[in-house]
């Protein structure tokens, strides 16, 4: 009987654990999206401005603009790769907005 209630216990506090570890991780993993998404909303700021001096846009050069911006950003801010990869690709693909905005 002891036997049983030892392994419950200790089940019981791993099962604790990982739900606590699952918490703080999905805190870290919030915060980190907030960040990219405050990223995402300074960039693209820029690469409105940016557009509005351009002529003749075209998806190439908006690509183009896209890697520019982030290539930029990215000196000053240090991000990781996989960061830099989803701001570029998020970008990227608000092509149609931004050619119905700005053609």
């Amino acid at each position: 009987m002891q036997n049983k209630f030892r392994k419950g216990l200790l089940l019981g506090g791993i099962l604790t654990t990982l739900a606590i570890a699952g918490l703080a991780m999905t805190k870290v993993g919030t915060q980190l999206s907030e960040e990219l998404q405050d990223d995402l909303k300074a960039l693209t700021k820029k690469v409105k401005k940016q557009l509005a001096d351009m002529e003749d846009i075209t998806e190439e050069k908006y690509d183009e603009l896209v890697s520019s911006v982030v290539s930029e950003y990215n000196k000053k801010r240090k991000l990781a790769s996989d960061a830099q990869k989803s701001l570029t690709s998020a970008l990227q693909e608000k092509w149609k907005e931004m050619e119905e905005a700005y053609n």
